[in-house]
């Protein structure tokens, strides 16, 4: 297997990850099929509208995962193509710890809906993660009035405009934050969000890190 401790000192077998190509500046998603002797074996990186990128042999990869203590990330070199079109790739340094977070999260502004019963709010989200997000959403005149709040755990539909793609999928109330305005501020969980929908996810929010990064901003939070 590959040298040191899967998901520390490299990604684990069946782990998602952010792949970003030198010279590239918007990470790619894909996923750890298998471990070899010496290499890791991952499904063709796909940019933000699940499209496929071409394989460049010897392309220097920095491969990024969220693992038990945060963000890791790790360099690798493109090796060869694999016969069953997997991308076999070579980790050549030690990994490093980005960020200690129970989920990587970015903050982003997307257009967001939330449906229940009789009630939809339109907002805009503050950040995201796979795990999750917190938006602000418009007044609305009837909430808490002949339209009761959402209890927690309450099953709520939301749909995310991520762009080139709509999510809309399961969420659950965590908390209400207060505000000195008419705004509903509210932190929401997914619900069994479906492997597709959390690596398109996880590309945007792996994007906006990259960019914050760029611009120097060390710590987001």
């Amino acid at each position: 297997m590959v040298a040191g401790v899967p998901n520390v000192d490299h990604p684990a077998a069946a782990t998602a990850l952010g792949v970003l190509p030198l010279g590239q500046d918007d990470p790619l998603t894909a996923r750890v099929r298998r471990e070899g002797e010496s290499y890791l074996y991952l499904s063709a990186p796909r940019n933000a509208v699940g499209e496929a990128i071409p394989f460049v042999e010897r392309d220097v990869l920095e491969l990024s995962w969220q693992a038990d203590d945060g963000l890791r990330s790790v360099p690798a070199d493109a090796v060869a193509l694999a016969g069953d079109g997997l991308w076999k790739v070579r980790v050549t340094g030690p990994a490093s710890r980005l960020q200690r977070r129970d989920a990587v999260r970015a903050p982003l502004g997307l257009s967001v809906t939330l449906s229940w019963d009789r009630a939809t709010l339109t907002g805009s989200t503050l950040d995201l993660s796979e795990g999750g997000l917190l938006a602000v959403f418009r007044p609305h005149g009837d909430l808490g009035v002949s339209v009761p709040f959402p209890k927690r755990g309450q099953p709520l539909v939301l749909s995310l405009d991520l762009w080139s793609d709509e999510l809309v999928t399961e969420v659950a109330l965590v908390r209400r934050r207060p505000r000195q305005d008419n705004l509903h501020e509210w932190s929401l969980r997914f619900v069994d969000l479906p492997d597709p929908a959390a690596d398109l996810i996880r590309s945007h929010v792996f994007t906006a890190l990259r960019h914050a990064r760029a611009r120097g901003l060390s710590a987001l939070y």
